[in-house]
């Protein structure tokens, strides 16, 4: 699997080329293969294809405008202005991709109310569940020689995006799958030493296993 993971990319560039349905199953299977909060398995998966892509970049471009124009119902203050070209950006990517899916937290609360701290951890517990279950699906379409794009610029559209949806649960992310004919070369990595802290050792009697 470590070579999935090392060779996985975000893939910008889409050939127009169909996935075979089997392959988009197999994709799809290792999402629901993710482990999850008490076995909730919180998620939903929407596939978008054909002529439902124009409608749902439409819907994405909208939302993308109302923020770029600072409307008073707009998600994002004007300290994210500068996201916005890689927002619309994404909106042609998602035009070109073969296949989107959105992803749906079909527990998830409402982003606009507030609640208690306990719903709040729980949240936090889906999401990484569904989080988990998205890195399964890239990886999958990885070991298909398949590239993926797990994208959160559809929230600068997420009310429009979330009333074309029309389902219930909190929209989490999307993915467009697809193949491709661009070299992507890999992001540089921060050292192991650099992010990991240990604390203790294994006790004496158990550095015996080792040897």
């Amino acid at each position: 699997m470590i070579e999935e993971i090392v060779k996985r990319r975000s893939i910008r560039h889409f050939l127009q080329k169909p996935i075979p349905q089997e392959d988009l199953d197999e994709i799809l299977t290792a999402g629901l293969w993710a482990p999850s909060e008490k076995n909730a398995q919180p998620w939903k998966f929407i596939v978008i294809r054909g002529q439902e892509r124009k409608a749902m970049v439409k819907r994405l471009k909208e939302g993308i405008m109302r923020n770029r124009k600072g409307d008073e119902t707009a998600i994002f203050s004007k300290g994210y202005e500068k996201f916005i070209p890689s927002a619309i950006y994404t909106a042609r990517v998602l035009e070109q991709a073969p296949v989107i899916v959105f992803v749906i937290n079909t527990k998830g609360n409402d982003y606009r109310k507030s609640y208690p701290s306990d719903q709040y951890m729980m949240e936090l517990a889906d999401i990484q569940s569904i989080s988990a279950a998205i890195q399964n699906m890239c990886l999958e379409a990885t070991a298909h020689d398949i590239g993926s794009l797990w994208t959160c610029n559809v929230f600068f559209a997420y009310d429009e995006l979330k009333e074309w949806l029309g389902e219930e649960g909190e929209m989490v992310a999307a993915i467009a799958f697809g193949y491709t004919d661009k070299e992507v070369k890999p992001m540089p990595r921060k050292p192991l030493e650099e992010v990991v802290e240990y604390r203790g050792d294994y006790p004496e009697e158990w550095k015996t296993m080792l040897k």
